[in-house]
């Protein structure tokens, strides 16, 4: 039989994997690179008034979690804006709503803390990412804090935040996801400037350390990253 004939396959069974080698970091290094001060270093503590502005703009986010094994799951979850409550800037409030019921995401938690999440503006190229340490709560007050259209959250998912960061928008611009969003989130959000100028306008102190005379220049860098060196 061949080893593409049977999907339900066990630990033991060779699949396509089988086919390939795994590489080291350091293999993984000499191909990419290592990143510039400024991408080692963009990485904060808490969220900013500009990240807390992209998140309560945002539709559509992930989150990640992992069991005590490290085996991972990711959810995707999608609301109004405003859904997800910034409850001061090293706390974050996600919203459960009716789904499948399987709580692969909740089960996680119970076991693990950890999670990564991804949040998406309609519109915006660039995304920001959070990970933290979370768990579950069923407080009335918060769950009401959740509703949308007059019904409270099923559940709620604490967030304590520990790194805070923005990702360029290659990826976004690739699957071209956005073809224009008619609620003008992504206007909102920028209040008339770009990504990169907010962004700088947040962390100037520390963007100016790794970026020096470049700091200015921000936004045209990433505009010809993005013409330019897509692939």
């Amino acid at each position: 039989m061949s080893r593409h004939e049977d999907s339900r396959t066990t630990p033991s069974t060779r699949t396509a994997a089988d086919d390939y080698r795994p590489i080291a970091m350091d293999r993984v290094r000499e191909i990419i690179g290592h990143p510039s001060p400024f991408i080692a270093a963009k990485k904060e503590s808490q969220l900013g008034e500009f990240t807390t502005r992209f998140i309560a703009h945002s539709t559509f986010f992930c989150l990640a979690t992992a069991d005590d094994a490290g085996h991972l799951d990711i959810s995707p979850k999608g609301d109004p804006p405003g859904a997800v409550r910034v409850l001061d800037p090293w706390t974050l409030a996600l919203p459960d709503r009716p789904g499948n019921k399987l709580a692969d995401t909740f089960e996680n938690l119970t076991r693990n803390p950890a999670v990564g999440l991804v949040f998406l503006v309609p519109g915006l190229r660039e995304v920001v990412r959070v990970n933290g340490d979370a768990f579950i709560s069923d407080d009335p007050e918060l769950l009401n804090m959740l509703s949308v259209d007059g019904k409270p959250a099923v559940l709620a998912t604490v967030v304590r935040v520990r790194e805070v960061f923005s990702q360029c928008g290659k990826a976004v611009i690739r699957s071209r996801l956005w073809e224009g969003d008619p609620r003008q989130l992504a206007e909102a959000v920028l209040l008339g400037g770009d990504f990169y100028t907010m962004h700088v306008a947040e962390n100037a102190a520390k963007m100016a350390d790794s970026l020096g005379d470049q700091l200015g220049e921000l936004t045209t860098l990433a505009e010809n990253q993005y013409r330019h060196h897509l692939y």
